[in-house]
């Protein structure tokens, strides 16, 4: 984690580019996706004759894969609705003066200087699981927390990856047991910034900031994200 100072400049970054009715949508919408999936599964072998039903450790797995797609096509919704671009593509540093744009085949979208995107994991502290579109994203928050070789006038907090995390409960398929926004370090091992969904949004307040767009040095993808990468390689970069 970080220092409460840098904390402070964190959340009032985030909440000045994403608009605080993408997180309301996203606290909405998500659990329903989370009941809809486990009713789905629990349901189907009803919906036709001698259907077979699933063992509970099948059922959750069928849950799960439902789950995350489900979440996928309606946070596709809350960042068209909400003015996102989505994000084909980052730069990351692969050698000293070698940058190259390494591509994203998760649904991103970007807002301002803050780009969002989801992740699931089983306790708050766990971070997402890695792979490469993942890495290439953290890789943006390089420059957020300070370490041992650089001077702390040299971290900035211009560009970030916010990530919401989803955790469902562990005793209900068709329910989640916490949603954070949280910032991973860039090599995807440590939470440096994490709140609860709730204590975010009431952190925007009634006179909320205007969202200020300013641009960024990204790739933006116009339309829907699933037309322009393809179901198949989504579904590897899951694996």
């Amino acid at each position: 984690m970080i220092p409460d100072e840098r904390r402070l400049e964190f959340e009032a970054a985030i909440r000045r580019d994403i608009p605080r009715n993408a997180l309301v949508e996203v606290k909405t919408m998500f659990p329903c996706a989370a009941e809809q999936a486990d009713v789905a599964v629990s349901t189907s072998h009803t919906a036709i004759v001698d259907g077979v039903p699933l063992s509970r450790f099948r059922q959750s797995r069928a849950v799960g894969l439902m789950r995350h797609n489900i979440i996928d096509e309606a946070f596709e919704g809350i960042l068209a609705r909400n003015g996102a671009e989505f994000v084909k593509s980052v730069p990351v540093e692969y050698a000293p003066d070698e940058i190259a744009l390494a591509p994203v085949h998760l649904t991103t979208g970007v807002f301002g200087h803050t780009m969002v995107g989801f992740a699931s994991h089983r306790e708050l502290t766990d971070t997402p699981v890695k792979n490469a579109t993942r890495r290439a994203l953290c890789y943006q928050n390089r420059g957020l927390s300070a370490d041992l070789f650089h001077p702390p006038e040299m971290f900035s907090d211009r560009k970030r990856m916010a990530v919401i995390m989803v955790r469902r409960d562990p005793n209900v398929l068709g329910k989640l047991a916490s949603l954070t926004l949280s910032v991973l370090d860039s090599r995807q091992e440590t939470f440096i910034y994490q709140s609860d969904i709730d204590e975010f949004l009431a952190g925007y307040g009634v006179g909320a900031v205007p969202v200020v767009k300013r641009p960024v040095m990204l790739k933006p993808v116009k339309g829907s994200f699933k037309d322009t990468n393809g179901d198949a390689s989504r579904d590897q970069s899951e694996k």
